[in-house]
């Protein structure tokens, strides 16, 4: 991990811890997730540097009909996603995102200031299961 990638990853971190909380919160994790939501959990607590590959990956997704909205993190040994798009059909509608790419040391994306991030966990935190929408939680931890 490049002192660089370390660097983003602490600046963000407690925008991702509330995203991770945010989706325990909801209540909705499938039980065989559960360590792995733990694991991601105490990760994102003390960043550790792993020496191998790795993959870890927590997100939200809601669905009406052929409507679905996703908001994920993932992390590799290759860099950062954070991403909020929406598809519809055959079409993908990016609405938030920040991609750090370790190899070559870039990073881009539209979720750099702390009003960005705010506006990206607000739609997080208002997330329901109201009506006809399908809710879903998911967490992988790999290393």
């Amino acid at each position: 991990m490049s002192e660089i990638f370390r660097s983003l990853l602490l600046r963000y971190q407690n925008y991702f811890l509330e995203f991770y909380q945010l989706l325990e919160d909801k209540n909705i994790t499938k039980s065989n997730e559960l360590a792995q939501a733990s694991m991601i959990r105490d990760f994102l607590g003390s960043l550790p540097e792993f020496a191998d590959a790795f993959e870890i990956e927590m997100s939200i997704s809601t669905k009406i009909d052929d409507l679905e909205s996703i908001w994920t993190a993932q992390f590799n040994e290759d860099g950062f996603s954070v991403r909020a798009y929406t598809l519809d059909g055959l079409d993908e509608l990016n609405e938030w995102y920040f991609h750090y790419h370790d190899d070559i040391k870039e990073y881009e994306g539209n979720l750099f200031t702390d009003g960005d991030w705010d506006l990206f966990l607000e739609e997080v935190a208002e997330i329901d299961d109201q009506g006809e929408k399908e809710v879903n939680v998911s967490f992988v931890f790999n290393v």
